[in-house]
């Protein structure tokens, strides 16, 4: 029987290498897609109608054109998105100049000519280029978006531009912060810069710090993206930066700054006005606050004051505690401190330069910075976070067809990390990130401990080479190599001063709260101040210094064979080391993993990736289908534990003296060959034109991603039990379907509807196997997870307009999802027993969205003009307007179907809104701004950490008495209902302003 199976094993392994050597030996692919677009076209003789042959068609200040053949078709491929002049001429016509035509990241423009006899020599005809309203090619969801509606629109950095469109919400929690795609997760979408992926691989999670003076165009893919897209399921948003020109130098600066203030509603919690310092040293704090004082709203909650705390002192026997109420009162000063926060400006600055390299022919440069410094909500053991991207490209054109480009980025970004008592990855910084955090996770006790949470510091390098060479008009092939580079680093902050720094009565007391307690100096666990209410020290117990590197190379091709077939294919090929070293610190002191291994999370892997897709476009007049086929190959470099739960209850193999016994292992647990998994995806999708301005389009496809690190490699005794990888799950795996109608109405307007379907599958959800005694408790991970993701879109644009712009969306979207095993797999029968009558499934009532942007401008021409400017002309105010329905909330998770009550939960809205103006000197611009975020002051809703009292106030429909009523999940402005005393950390994201200057030269 093992022989059996040894030799079916052999057949699929065979057969796969067979596989992927079929499609290597086809095609050769990159790892994302081209960041070019095609000019395609015929050119006529307009006085007899027929083809010309040999006209010659080219992009002006560029060595890029073609020649039209036999039946006047020409094709111009691999141009860089821009703004060009097109030049057609022939002996014996007259020459035509298209200028101002733009050339869009991956689409394929049509440009067709007609001819006129030559009657005066040298006679040329210059027309303006039209806008194309509805790509009539393009077969899925797709957005461009501008370096010129970037610098419109009233947000300041990449992950907000993103979210103004259909189908993308931010989230930020302890996953991670940045952009969701149709109901998908945070590393369900890939960003793209260059053909260089962001992605930090830990999370598989894209970075969304980017430059945004260096953009020239970005493209954002929610649905149907071809063959050459890889390890995503959700969308895809591909970045194209500015390349220098060969006459002149060109400069952007953008700086932007928010004057100091608080970051949340409220008092400040460490100020002498606020509730603690109100409470425990205001006019009552000797003789006490009581109820009635609480009640008439002199202070927000009771105390017994200090008279009363130190008699209990006196009578509690131990004479090394006893205190004056004068002393009690002064040592909790000194303990609580007020501590400065929001006293700083926020700024942002951000600048581009580019141009020639001196000495250098044809090579020119792009080098672009980005540096935030954002102030925390809270102060924590950082007060402000930083991040710092640099970007610095090399381009250079070799002549014949033939281009080399080198790519580097750098980013470095610090703040704090996420857990008090983990070694969580996620970072708190000044973004949503730590505005999340400090509305759902802050702990009122950690207030005044500096040390409770971490610095953390990352370094993300990504470099890359590019060498793309056209074999011909129609023809052209690109080779590509990828080195990627990270480290972390998540440390205690600096050690407490345990001098005496102040004397109270007969006591010494030292700087705490701040600092931190090391063992070489104290007790690394928890002390709280005299009211046993806040930390004094304790917590930053989670260290990370973990670091990987990542090595790939590409090549792909891509050929017009006709004017009815276009072909895309490729392969790449990347190996990864990684070094994961993360410490979970729960003693007095730190330990090696050789003293604590149930500490660590520890291991080494060098895993193995390798793809390769076919893509086919073929075109049949106007209609347009995009064919293609992915093949997605991953060498674990590890053999898969034996999880089967009959020997875990019989031998309870995984324990912490097990490990210890196999020299820090379980290697002896492992079965089988070393693991690889092998996909194929396919890809469609069609579009067909109804009309020269609508079109319905189609696409479907198999879409397949990796498992995270985490799950593949995480290898951790936890005493009696164990987190243990499942090496065997399959890869989660999103079938998509979506349809869509775009149509242009007038001349200016854009209507278009999608609607969109995803089937997920094999999610991998956690669960543990745990025996009748809990002697051996594994935590895994299985394929018995799924969701179903339904939604329509609606988008309303006004593509072009003197005094108005922009654009409306609706969208309606709802999800289900659902296991399809247990999270527990009990030994004991009754506990296995009482699980089956637990709900496996959670539907969402579907919720519509509305987005808007609106700009309202005056032209540039109005007014008079003073000094070379029109000062009424080229104002623009640009609106930002976002409401989505707050859905339901259920009240009673635990209950049976037919008995779960649901109330509605408070709908979400805000407003932004940017002014601006631009003054022209010369070649020069400088233009002035000001924003304001949430500008009608939105509060939204409540911290959910008082849920308990909030919730027992609140009135529902099936409450009896003065307890019944009508109340939403969120409300909070009504008498009865009760938000607690922390008025301070209610709510988030006040009104905020900030001014700013963008200069171009």
């Amino acid at each position: 029987m093992k022989r059996k199976t040894n030799i079916s094993q052999l057949n699929l392994r065979l057969t796969q290498i067979v596989c992927l050597l079929f499609l290597l030996s086809v095609a050769a692919t990159e790892v994302v897609a081209q960041s070019s677009g095609r000019i395609s076209g015929r050119v006529m003789e307009q006085a007899t109608g027929e083809p010309l042959v040999g006209v010659n068609v080219f992009i002006q200040g560029t060595t890029m054109g073609a020649m039209s053949d036999v039946e006047g078709y020409y094709y111009i491929m691999n141009i860089p998105p821009g703004t060009y002049d097109i030049t057609v001429s022939m002996i014996g016509f007259t020459r035509q100049i298209v200028q101002e035509f733009r050339v869009h990241l991956n689409e394929n423009h049509t440009l067709n000519f007609e001819l006129t006899e030559e009657t005066i020599m040298g006679q040329e005809v210059v027309v303006m280029a039209e806008t194309e309203r509805v790509k009539l090619d393009v077969s899925s969801s797709r957005t461009l978006i501008t370096s010129q509606s970037i610098a419109a629109s009233p947000v300041s950095n990449f992950e907000e531009i993103l979210a103004n469109y259909p189908g993308i919400t931010l989230t930020a929690g302890s996953e991670g912060s940045g952009i969701i795609i149709r109901g998908g997760n945070i590393n369900e979408t890939n960003i793209v810069v260059d053909g260089l992926s962001t992605r930090d691989m830990r999370t598989q999670q894209p970075n969304t710090t980017l430059n945004l003076t260096a953009i020239n165009e970005l493209e954002v893919i929610s649905g149907g993206f071809t063959a050459e897209h890889g390890g995503v399921r959700s969308g895809m948003v591909n970045v194209v930066t500015k390349e220098g020109r060969t006459d002149r130098f060109d400069a952007v600066v953008d700086f932007r700054i928010s004057p100091p203030q608080q970051k949340h509603f409220g008092p400040s919690p460490y100020s002498l006005d606020g509730p603690f310092w109100q409470v425990y040293a205001g006019e009552h704090a000797m003789t006490g606050v009581s109820t009635d004082m609480v009640n008439n709203g002199q202070y927000p909650f009771t105390f017994i004051g200090w008279n009363e705390f130190a008699r209990q002192r006196l009578s509690d026997g131990n004479a090394e505690t006893d205190m004056t109420p004068q002393e009690a009162l002064e040592i909790w000063k000194w303990q609580h401190r007020p501590r400065e926060y929001a006293n700083r400006a926020d700024y942002i600055l951000d600048m581009t330069l580019s141009g020639p390299i001196p000495f250098l022919k044809n090579t020119t440069f792009m080098a672009s910075q980005r540096y935030d410094d954002l102030m925390l909500v809270y102060p924590l053991s950082r007060d402000n976070s930083i991040a710092s991207s640099t970007l610095f490209k090399i381009t250079s054109h070799l002549g014949n067809g033939r281009k080399l480009s080198i790519h580097n980025g750098y980013l470095l970004k610090r703040g704090v990390s996420s857990g008090v008592y983990s070694n969580s990855i996620g970072m708190i910084d000044g973004t949503r990130q730590g505005t999340s955090y400090a509305r759902n996770s802050l702990q009122v006790e950690h207030l005044w401990h500096d040390a409770a949470m971490n610095p953390i510091e990352t370094w993300h390098y990504r470099g890359g080479l590019q060498y793309n060479h056209a074999l011909s008009s129609r023809t052209y092939y690109e080779v590509a190599s990828e080195f990627t580079a990270y480290q972390t680093k998540q440390e205690p902050t600096g050690v407490r001063d345990i001098t005496c720094i102040k004397t109270i009565g007969n006591r010494c007391f030292d700087e705490a709260p701040f600092g931190y307690v090391s063992s070489e100096i104290g007790r690394i666990g928890e002390t709280y101040d005299l009211l046993n209410e806040f930390m004094m020290s304790g917590g930053g117990r989670g260290r990370d210094n973990s670091r990987y590197w990542t090595l790939g190379t590409s090549f792909n091709i891509t050929s017009q064979v006709n004017r009815f077939y276009q072909v895309k294919a490729g392969a790449d090929i990347e190996y990864a080391r990684y070094s994961e070293r993360r410490e979970l610190n729960n003693e007095a002191s730190t330990h090696t993993r050789e003293e604590r291994p149930h500490y660590w999370t520890y291991f080494n892997s060098t895993p193995l990736n390798t793809s390769a897709f076919v893509q086919n476009r073929l075109e049949f007049g106007a209609m347009i289908a995009n064919i293609g086929i992915r093949a997605d190959y991953m060498w674990y470099g590890e053999r898969a534990y034996e999880l089967d739960s009959d020997l875990i209850f019989n031998q309870l193999p995984y324990t912490l003296a097990r490990y210890r016994e196999n020299e820090l292992s379980f290697s002896h647990l492992q079965t089988g060959d070393k693991v690889s998994k092998f996909y194929l995806s396919p890809r469609l999708g069609i579009s067909h034109p109804i009309t020269t301005t609508s079109k319905v389009f189609f696409n479907y496809g198999h879409f397949y991603q990796p498992p995270v690190l985490d799950q593949l490699y995480t290898v951790r005794p936890l005493g009696q039990g164990a987190i243990i990888p499942n090496l065997n799950a399959e890869w989660p795996k999103t079938i998509s379907y979506e349809v869509g109608f775009e149509i242009g109405l007038l001349e200016d307007y854009l209507l278009s509807f999608t609607g969109y379907y995803k089937d997920v599958q094999n999610q991998l959800s956690p669960i543990n196997i745990v025996s009748w005694d809990q002697d051996n408790d594994i935590r895994t991970f299985e394929n018995n997870s799924y969701a179903d993701i339904r939604g329509i879109e609606m988008r309303f644009q006004k593509v072009v307009g003197r005094w108005l712009q922009g654009w409306s969306a609706l969208e309606y979207s709802t999800r289900s999802t659902g296991f399809t095993g247990f999270r527990y797999i009990f030994e004991d029968p009754l506990r296995a027993r009482d699980q089956r009558e637990t709900i496996n499934q959670q539907r969402q009532e579907p919720r519509p969205s509305i987005s808007a942007n609106i700009t309202i401008m005056t032209p540039p021409d109005f007014g008079p003009q003073w000094f070379g400017n029109n000062f009424f002309g080229g104002w623009r105010l640009n609106i930002n307007q976002a409401w989505s329905d707050g859905g339901e909330f259920l009240t009673n998770p635990e209950a049976r179907v037919g008995q779960r009550r649901y109330v509605p939960v408070i709908d979400y809205w805000n407003t932004d809104m940017q002014l601006s103006k631009n003054f022209y000197f010369g070649s020069t611009v400088i233009g002035f701004f000001a924003q304001v975020t949430n500008l009608t002051n939105y509060r939204g809703f409540p911290n959910p950490q008082n849920s308990i009292r909030y919730r027992e106030s609140l009135r529902f429909p099936w409450y009896q008495g003065d307890r019944k009523g009508n109340d939403k999940w969120g409300e909070w402005d009504k008498d009865h209902i009760d938000l607690g005393y922390h008025s301070w950390n209610q709510f988030i994201n006040p009104r905020h302003f900030s001014f700013g200057f963008r200069m171009q030269l």
